[in-house]
């Protein structure tokens, strides 16, 4: 132990497990492990082996505040801001060359950029030289030893430097979804525990279309095995639930695709999965294949590598690809932002912002989070669920505010069982709110398109009347008859909306206040 430098190990082995809070997990088999907590062992174990990782994951974990899981504000960074805030400088590899940039994120973003256009520049310039020294060549007979040899020779350098830098192809995600119906998932008093771990404690909720949930929770808490509960794929305890008929499911695994043939090539796996979700014929699924191929950027070089050859990041669009092309209505995404590109991320972000089906996605990325979605279940652990209405970052600053109001009743020993209990007795209060919310929403959904039609309509009758002036009194008198009740009726609607709109503002400003989390 000592000549190995045993003792230090252990030391440093103690803090890096109590810093990202694995040492609960040490008797404890991997295969149990939910995907997060197999992150956070593998990297104790990365950093370990590192003399210098202890001091890092120090500093790392006052950063991101890892000694109080249960906060919002712990919820790891999008990749940039992490980047941002961790690097002094960054190595980057563009076409096969490396370029060092000193300093943060930010200031590679902005060197990248000058360089690129310095590229340019230069290009233009070549480009104009190569112009003139392209006519001085082909002005000497190619007999004739009168040219030079060194001039001949940078001739052949510029002409390598003309050739246009090959732009970054932008990822554009689309696709249609199917037909979403009105019943589309119910959950009813669903419970689930393993042994004494408690997963899930009667909970209740309906899907609405246009549902965009955020599941958000410390690593180990249930949430993965709450949407393998939506997909049917794990059975429950107690309770119901029911999916609509015209419900089709779309699941993006934190796992990975569980390739069944490693050897297959890249274009047969996606000629199968085009085949088997949209009906295509064996002799349109290689074109649709290589269709979607090219949209997900994926060269025509590397379309017959197997799939057991490709690099993270290009399974993980791979595995996007296979997902989308089921067209779901209803899209579960799993730790989407895990061994994704900048780029592919960023498409996967303009995607959903115009994706119309239910919306659920799991993930720790918070940036992430906030720009996806409006509505968060929050696990809190023990069974216990939060339905917020709101971003991450809004339910941050909710709990900071009722961490600061219950500070007095904590002091005086309440603690978690008073907090639990109080969630229980507001539980049905809240629940009436969060659907008096919904159903407000839901009739102005409907009198907005009726109004529209009133308007068509009065605007066909002014047109009639436009166009019957030589008609004579009676005519024009029942038409202005006419006009006048449909824009009495508008009128109404209108004042209905009004007050509707009135209503429903009430109960989201009660909502965001701090009724916001329900159990």
């Amino acid at each position: 132990m000592d000549s190995n430098d045993g003792w230090d190990v252990l030391t440093r082995a103690d803090e890096i497990s109590t810093r990202l809070r694995v040492r609960h997990l040490e008797d404890q088999p991997l295969a149990s492990l939910s995907g997060g907590e197999r992150k956070r062992v593998a990297l104790a174990a990365g950093l370990v082996r590192d003399p210098g990782g202890c001091r890092y994951i120090s500093d790392l974990a006052l950063e991101y505040k890892f000694d109080n899981p249960s906060h919002p504000a712990s919820q790891p960074r999008q990749t940039s801001a992490f980047l941002q805030e961790t690097c002094s400088s960054i190595l980057e590899l563009d076409r096969g060359n490396f370029y060092l940039h000193d300093g943060n994120y930010n200031k590679f973003v902005e060197g990248k950029e000058e360089r690129l256009a310095l590229e340019d520049q230069a290009y233009r310039v070549a480009k104009g030289k190569y112009k003139q020294e392209l006519e001085w060549m082909r002005r000497q007979p190619q007999g004739r030893q009168t040219k030079s040899n060194a001039r001949q020779d940078a001739f052949y350098r510029l002409e390598k430097s003309t050739k246009p830098r090959v732009k970054d192809a932008s990822l554009e995600l689309s696709g249609s979804q199917r037909r979403l119906g009105g019943n589309i998932l119910k959950l009813r008093n669903v419970s689930l525990k393993f042994g004494e771990n408690k997963m899930l404690d009667d909970f209740s909720y309906d899907f609405n279309r246009g549902d965009r949930i955020g599941v958000v929770g410390r690593n180990g808490v249930g949430k993965s095995t709450f949407i393998r509960m939506l997909t049917g794929d794990q059975a429950v305890d107690s309770g119901t639930i029911e999916a609509g008929d015209t419900v089709s499911f779309g699941v993006y695994d934190q796992m990975g695709i569980p390739f069944l043939d490693e050897n297959q090539n890249v274009l047969d796996f996606v000629k199968e999965r085009v085949e088997s979700s949209t009906g295509a014929s064996m002799a349109e699924a290689p074109q649709e294949a290589m269709k979607l191929l090219r949209q997900f950027q994926f060269p025509r070089q590397r379309w017959q590598e197997r799939v057991s050859m490709l690099s993270g990041g290009e399974r993980r669009r791979l595995q996007l690809l296979s997902v989308l092309t089921k067209r779901p209505n209803f899209l579960i995404l799993d730790e989407p932002t895990n061994d994704i590109d900048l780029d592919t991320l960023r498409a996967l972000e303009e995607y959903l912002e115009e994706y119309k089906g239910v919306l659920v996605i799991v993930s720790h990325d918070r940036l992430f989070t906030d720009k996806v979605t409006k509505h968060l279940f929050v696990f809190e652990g023990d069974g216990v669920v939060k339905d917020y209405l709101g971003s991450l970052t809004d339910y941050a600053d909710c709990l900071v505010e009722q961490e600061r109001r219950a500070g007095s009743a904590e002091s005086s020993g309440s603690g978690d069982a008073g907090r639990k209990a109080a969630y229980k007795e507001d539980n049905k209060a809240r629940n009436e709110r969060r659907n008096a919310i919904k159903k407000k929403k839901r009739e102005l959904g409907r009198i907005e398109p009726a109004i529209d039609r009133l308007k068509e309509k009065a605007g066909g009758i002014q047109a009639e009347i436009d166009s019957s002036a030589d008609e004579g009194w009676t005519v024009l008198a029942d038409l202005t008859d006419r006009l006048n009740a449909v824009n009495d009726e508008i009128d109404g609607m209108e004042m209905e909306w009004l007050a509707l709109a009135e209503e429903l503002q009430e109960l989201e400003e009660e909502e965001a206040s701090g009724g916001g989390a329900t159990e």
